[in-house]
Parts: C-alpha cells; structure tokens; sequence
C-alpha cells in the first residue's frame, strides 16, 4: 500500500460548508491509489471558544475536565468529516485516539505523544481507502484525554506518519512556505520548494506547530506543506531552494452542459471553489426556468456558438450521444480540454474525441463515465502501464445494483425501483440501466484502455428483470461485466451471475460499483466506490477540472 497522512487545520476547515472541499483533496489522492489517513482538526475558532466557555466557568488551565470540553470541536469535525466522506463514495473508516492507542505524557493541555498503535490503522486500510482520526487529542496513562498543545493536529499527523513510516502532507490556507508575508510584500515574496530542517524551526513556525517540526526534524519524517487542490507544496527537510514550478495566476475557466440532478451539484461545487474555478457559461435545454439560481446569468440555450476556445475545460453533464459528442469534439479541436459524464457519447464517438484531443494537445478526460466517484478508469490505466491485462470485471451500474441489493434485502421489484429513483439513483426511465446500455457503454470505455485496438467477437448481453432476481440461498447475485482474453481472442460478457456470498463483487452493497484487474503478472488489484447519485458524480468532474489546472499551469 501507498500510504499518505493528510492533515486539515482550521485554517482551512473554516466551517462546515468548507468539508467538501477537504473530501476533494482526499478523493485526489485516493484515485491516485494512495491510501490515506486523515487527521482533522476542529473548525475555526471553535477550540478558542471552549477554552473561553471553560474558562467561564472554571480556571481552564487547570482543570482535568478542559480536554474533555475542547476535544468535542475535533471530535464533531473529523466525524462530519468522515460521513462527508462516504456521502462522496469514498470508503472511510473514523477511529478516535483511544481506538488507535495514541497515549500522550505531561501536562493535560501541553502533552506529547509517546505511542500508537499504528496496526490498527494498516488493518483498516486494507479494506478502506480513508481512515479519519480527530487531531489534537490523545490519551494519558490513566485513560483521561490530553491535548497536544496549540497547533497539536500537526503533531498527531506526524507522530502518526513516524508510526507508519510514511510522509505527511499538512494542508494549510496557504500553499507554501515563504521568505516574507505575501500579504504584506505581495508577489515579492518567494516560496521555498523546499527547507533545511533548521531554517524550518526559525521560519515557518507559526504555520506548523514548532513541537511538530522538532518531532519531525529529529525523526526525519517527510512534511509537506500545501494548499488545497495544488500542485506544489514546500518540503520542510532536505536542502533549502525555491521553488521554481509556476504558481496558479487565475481561475481556471470552464463551460458546462447540464444542470439536472448531478449537473445542478456539480454546479453548488463549483460555488464553493471560486478561488480556483469561473463558471463561464452553462447549456441547459430551456435557459428561462433558472432565472433564480446562484448562476441564473451563465445559463444559455444556445448550443450552436458553444464550442468556443475561450474557456480552459468544458465539462460534459449531458445524456445520449447528441449533441455532447459534437461538443466534445468541437471543444477538443478549439485546444480546449473536456470532461465527461457521459458514457454513451464518448463511447460512441470515442476515436473521433482521441483524434481531436492528440490534434490539438487538449486533454480528453472521462472518469465519471465509468464507476461515479469509483476511480476504475485511473486504476485500469495504471493497470496498462504495469503489465498487460489478463482479465477485469466489475459491478459498473449503481442503480442496478441499488436494486438488486433492495430485493435481496427482501423488497419488491417495482418498490426497489422506486426508492432508487427517489433517491437520485434512476432516472424516471431506467431502461438503459436495466437492458445492459449503461453498461455496455463503459464496458466498451475500459476495454478500450485495456485492450486497445482488441474487439470481441460476441458479447453475451443480459437484463435485469422482475423474473430474472431470483436469489438463491447462501449465494450472491450481481449485474457484472466481464472482459478477458483466450486463445480465441477477446471474450465479454454482461449479466447476471450468481457468486459465493463472500465474492468481493457481491460485497458491493446499495450503489456501490466495484472492480477486479487481474495482471498477467499475477497480481490482482480492487477498486471500489459509490457508482451512482449526484455526490460522487460531481467529486469525480472536480477532481478532472482541478487535475487538468494542476497540470497546465494558467498564466494568463
């Protein structure tokens, strides 16, 4: 396992309306396949005002019942974090500090760390990709919680980071270290790229918590520093440099088409990424009816003069082929990067957009058309440039799954259908997900990468029917997709199965999608995450659009 802590202060947890954009950067690194752990602190201002509500009633400083006051503002942050988390399809575990053993020495408000367990977390992370811990408290000898001093969560993601070997990434409101205060030298000020350990003691303190830094210069832990979304951070250790990658100097621009159920939170995520993202313009069939919305002045009918090469992406929130795989292409040919939800266009037109994009230098991206917030597609491309792909198959429809999953648990058919659709997992005509469609369009999207050039001779195509789930006792039934080579050639399939009850496939409960790679090296990899609904959707377009500003820096 790739391992990385990752750290939020309040800083940047200004509030809860900031947790989103913290699940943004954990779903990042987790697509990347990095295992994380997440040390989270409590929102901003909130430890100030339990020690001042403390204080109201008794000398803070020293009384035993303090820790356990001000431990309820990381506790209630890094708990609504982990099930904002979930809510984006990333599979997350919370453990408190007892759970994983963290037991601190000293004084109950200036404590330092002095164990941890840290196999209660590599266990975790062998099933889950995030497990959330609260910062800044820990356990005394006796049981009672202590904390670690002002500024403590950077020295819980460090201490934890020594424990398991592996670096630190603590996320700040500012992006790097610099050589003087950018807000009061402005573009003057230079970041380092990276800094000896004694330069860091003397300079970035109050940035990281000096007990954090000792710790880490004293342990050789590797710290980074960053901001959210960015591509650069500033590495406390090593030699001192400045840092010569350029920096972001505007918003990234985007077009849009769709504001329906994931286009309209697609939309709502973008709002809470004004410093990074601009919403140009936004296509929607009938531009009149959004008169009220946060954005009612971006919407436009106009699909004839969209595809203009003033934005920087166009992300792609359409249904059926037309007219996004015109879009697609006519964006792509302009220089301008896209992003899809759509699996049936870029399926369907999938050589005419790889043309367009090698052409024009534009970045054709589409990992929301396959798995929702399951990064399949990137695992699936790390896959190719590893070794040659025996095999994969995959659970690739939420709400077919959401279905089965619903009658297994004892629900009629047309009751389950109905709770997929109030729940934004179906649309009101679910046929394509239901006939083998949806499925058959990323099935065509991952088989392209994996066996490029490769076509199946037959494809064994089933649906899913009232009749058709019947569920045998002890057993597991599943909609799976299969691909996988013989000595006839390339082989697929589309169906329902029935699989050992503990098959990882039919472990993939409600909307969940998951997938299996086998390596003709032997080595088999997992992928899971939420295939359905509007959260994990939209995480998966931001996560392109933000990927896309990292690598192509906008200087103008």
């Amino acid at each position: 396992m790739s391992i990385l802590v990752v750290k939020f202060g309040g800083s940047v947890l200004v509030s809860e309306s900031a947790l989103q954009r913290a699940v943004s950067e954990i779903y990042r690194y987790v697509r990347d396949a990095h295992k994380v752990v997440a040390i989270v602190s409590a929102f901003k201002g909130e430890t100030d005002q339990l020690l001042r509500l403390a204080g109201a009633y008794t000398q803070a400083s020293t009384s035993s019942a303090t820790p356990h006051l001000v431990a309820t503002g990381e506790m209630r942050a890094a708990t609504l974090f982990a099930m904002a988390c979930e809510r984006s399809g990333i599979v997350t575990q919370f453990r408190s500090a007892y759970e994983i053993g963290l037991i601190a020495d000293g004084e109950h408000l200036n404590a330092n760390p002095v164990s941890v367990n840290p196999e209660v977390l590599r266990s975790d992370l062998e099933r889950v990709d995030l497990v959330v811990v609260p910062g800044y408290v820990a356990e005394n000898a006796e049981g009672e919680p202590v904390l670690l001093g002002r500024g403590g969560s950077d020295l819980t993601a460090v201490y934890i980071a020594k424990a398991l070997g592996v670096p630190v990434r603590l996320i700040k409101d500012v992006d790097a270290v610099y050589d003087a205060d950018p807000a009061t030298v402005g573009d003057s000020a230079k970041p380092y790229e990276s800094l000896d350990w004694a330069e860091a003691i003397k300079i970035a303190f109050p940035v990281v918590q000096s007990k954090a830094m000792r710790y880490a210069a004293d342990n050789g832990v590797t710290v980074q520093l960053a901001g959210l979304a960015k591509g650069y951070e500033t590495t406390l250790g090593g030699q001192t440099a400045y840092r010569k990658t350029p920096g972001l100097k505007r918003k990234i621009r985007i077009a849009v088409m769709g504001a329906g159920g994931v286009g309209s939170k697609f939309l709502e995520r973008c709002l809470e990424w004004g410093d990074l993202i601009e919403v140009d313009r936004i296509l929607v069939r009938d531009a009149g009816k959004r008169r009220d919305h946060p954005l009612a002045s971006k919407f436009t009918s106009d699909a004839r003069s969209f595809a203009r090469p003033d934005v920087d992406v166009f992300v792609d929130i359409g249904t059926g082929v037309s007219p996004s795989a015109e879009l697609l292409e006519g964006f792509l040919k302009a220089g301008v990067s896209v992003t899809s939800a759509n699996k049936q266009a870029v399926a369907a037109a999938g050589d005419k957009l790889r043309a367009a994009a090698k052409a024009s230098g534009a970045r054709l991206t589409y990992s929301a058309s396959v798995g929702g917030g399951a990064p399949v597609i990137e695992a699936l491309t790390r896959a190719v440039k590893a070794h040659r792909i025996k095999a994969f198959c995959g659970v690739l429809n939420g709400t077919s799954n959401f279905v089965i999953d619903q009658v297994e648990s004892g629900k009629t058919f047309d009751a389950a259908m109905d709770e997929a659709r109030r729940l934004g997992f179906a649309e009101p005509d679910s046929t394509a997900d239901l006939d083998g469609t949806d499925v058959g369009a990323k099935l065509k999207l991952l088989r392209e990468i994996a066996y490029p050039g490769e076509t199946p001779k037959h494809i064994e195509v089933g649906q899913i029917t009232e009749e058709s789930l019947v569920i045998p006792e002890g057993k597991g039934l599943r909609y799976v997709a299969r691909c996988f080579r013989t000595d006839e050639g390339l082989q697929a399939s589309m169906k329902l199965e029935v699989l050992d009850a503990d098959h990882y496939l039919v472990g993939a409960r409600g909307e969940q999608n998951r997938a299996i790679i086998e390596l003709d090296n032997g080595e088999t990899w997992y992928v899971t995450g939420k295939g359905a609904g509007a959260w994990p959707t939209s995480e998966a377009l931001l996560a392109d659009v933000l990927q896309i500003a990292r690598e192509h820096p906008l200087q103008a």
